[in-house]
């Protein structure tokens, strides 16, 4: 029998922990420890992103900045901002997309490694290659991999498929994957033998955005499902599998909510970073 998973009680216990860290980061700096979002679109579901980010870490007590940019900004506009943040020690993330006119890129790469929150940074990135002591990793694939913890499964030994190759998301996920000791196999949407590939694995991590890119029916016995990425149909998300379809089949043993995990548990991962980051920046 296959179970649903979600990650709003992992998130709820979470935040006990991070709002006490708040706590005393708040008595140790003389004021709440503040969080950059820096919003240069108009994309709505960027909007949704931002707002549900503004709200979970409004809850642990950071001071939450949203800066929202018009369609006339300039990269200079922003790039002050991210020196400022740079300068301050203050957390930021860039939130993808940007205005088409802006080089989304070269915003990112201007946050220093030691306030980025998304850990997007080369920096970054290369301690996690390097499997470092004290590394952050990016917020989605940590997010999963707390998912995985907080269900014991256990990797180790496992073999693992990571489908989506994207440097935000799928290279560190299979990283991760790595480092906890699983066999990874990182394929994307073009990948000739996928659905060989899913047969084989025991822990599946689509990251893509394609819907039925993942069939039920070639799902392992015991296997573990992770959506991350997802296309709408209508005003419905829709993961790159059919949620009910493999519950019919029955033959995964857990396989993530379409709704309730791991977008929350990005933002609880996210926030970790923040936190983090204080406490590297500070010596604390």
């Amino acid at each position: 029998m296959t179970k649903i998973i979600e990650s709003i009680e992992m998130c709820e216990k979470n935040r006990e922990r991070q709002t006490k860290e708040v706590e005393r980061l708040s008595l140790l700096l003389g004021r709440a420890p503040r969080f950059v979002i820096i919003n240069a679109s108009d994309d709505a579901g960027n909007a949704r992103y931002v707002e549900g980010k503004n709200v979970e870490g409004a809850k642990t007590g950071l001071e939450m900045i949203i800066k929202k940019f018009e369609e006339d900004c300039t990269e200079k506009e922003i790039l002050s901002l991210i020196h400022w943040c740079n300068t301050e020690k203050i957390p930021v993330i860039v939130q993808s997309p940007v205005y088409k006119h802006l080089d989304e890129k070269k915003l990112m790469n201007a946050i220093d490694y030691k306030v980025d929150a998304d850990c997007f940074s080369k920096e970054w990135l290369g301690r996690l290659a390097n499997n470092t002591n004290g590394t952050l990793g990016s917020a989605t694939p940590k997010g999963v991999i707390n998912i995985l913890e907080y269900y014991d499964v256990n990797v180790e030994g496992k073999m693992a498929l990571v489908v989506g190759r994207s440097n935000h998301v799928g290279k560190p996920m299979g990283t991760m994957l790595i480092n906890k000791g699983a066999t990874t196999i990182v394929a994307n949407s073009k990948t000739s033998n996928l659905d060989e590939l899913v047969r084989q694995s025991d822990i599946i991590v689509s990251c893509v955005g394609k819907m039925d890119l993942i069939k039920a029916k070639d799902i392992k016995k015991d296997a573990v499902v992770i959506g991350v990425g997802f296309t709408y149909v209508g005003r419905k998300q829709i993961l790159d599998f059919s949620v009910e379809d493999v519950v019919a089949d029955g033959k995964a043993s857990l396989v993530s909510n379409r709704i309730n995990c791991t977008g929350k548990a990005t933002i609880d991962a996210l926030i970790d970073n923040v936190i983090e980051l204080y406490k590297m920046n500070t010596e604390i």
